[in-house]
């Protein structure tokens, strides 16, 4: 993942709050629900950052994942918060785990902050079990003309490296995944948007006081209009779509 995170900047907690995602836990659960995750399964959610999903999936449903995540301050505060769960340090491109080590694997709004996306989705194939379930909740480009103009902004923000969603779909096949879900959910990003303007006045203003650069702020925002940015939930399988 790049320097310069964002998510550590008390800005985005305040807009986005403990899950630092849009949606909240809404898309947690419905992923829950439909990969039938059990208590017994083993989990890991990749870019934990403060533990958020973990503390849910063990509160909720009794799953005891395990949260990676690269951040040591927002490391420190999941462990603080959520004191019966594990929490790694470590990225998504080398992820310090034995092959086929779990059932299913969340990634939530996490794979767009990759250094190296190709890399980290090989990483997840090698730690999921054959059968076992990705879910992924990000963003991606309506556009994605403009993709690598946007990437070239010298921030760390899942709103920087959007996905092409068909690019996506691809590497997955390509890994051996079959593609179980995918939906739009572009109305959570939209109502966190029009929170944001709501607390900041503009998006300008929002990313200016996070980044603390006025000037890169400006330009990312122009980009990242003309992209026209929506919000996507899928949920992959490793192998045979009918394995049991």
């Amino acid at each position: 993942m790049k320097s310069c995170n964002v998510y550590e900047n008390n800005s985005m907690k305040e807009v986005l709050g403990e899950t630092l995602r849009p949606g909240g836990y809404s898309l947690t659960e419905k992923g829950v629900r439909f990969c039938k995750f059990k208590p017994e399964d083993t989990v890991l959610d990749l870019g934990c950052g403060m533990g958020a999903t973990v503390g849910y999936l063990y509160v909720r449903h009794r799953i005891k994942a395990v949260g990676l995540d690269p951040s040591e301050k927002l490391i420190g505060l999941a462990r603080e918060q959520y004191k019966f769960a594990d929490f790694v340090i470590g990225a998504g491109e080398n992820i310090p785990f034995e092959k086929d080590s779990f059932n299913g694997v969340f990634a939530e709004c996490t794979l767009s902050l990759m250094e190296d996306l190709e890399a980290t989705l090989k990483e997840i194939s090698r730690v999921l079990k054959k059968g076992g379930w990705l879910v992924i909740t990000d963003v991606y480009a309506k556009k994605p003309g403009l993709l690598k103009e946007l990437n070239g902004i010298p921030f760390n923000s899942c709103m920087r490296s959007m996905h092409d969603l068909e690019l996506l779909k691809e590497q997955l096949k390509e890994l051996g995944f079959c593609i179980m879900l995918l939906e739009d959910h572009s109305d959570l990003l939209r109502s966190l948007m029009a929170q944001i303007v709501f607390s900041y006045g503009s998006m300008n203003a929002f990313w200016s006081k996070t980044t603390g650069n006025c000037a890169v702020s400006c330009r990312f925002q122009e980009i990242l209009k003309a992209c026209k940015p929506g919000y996507f939930l899928m949920i992959a399988r490793k192998g045979d779509a009918a394995y049991e």
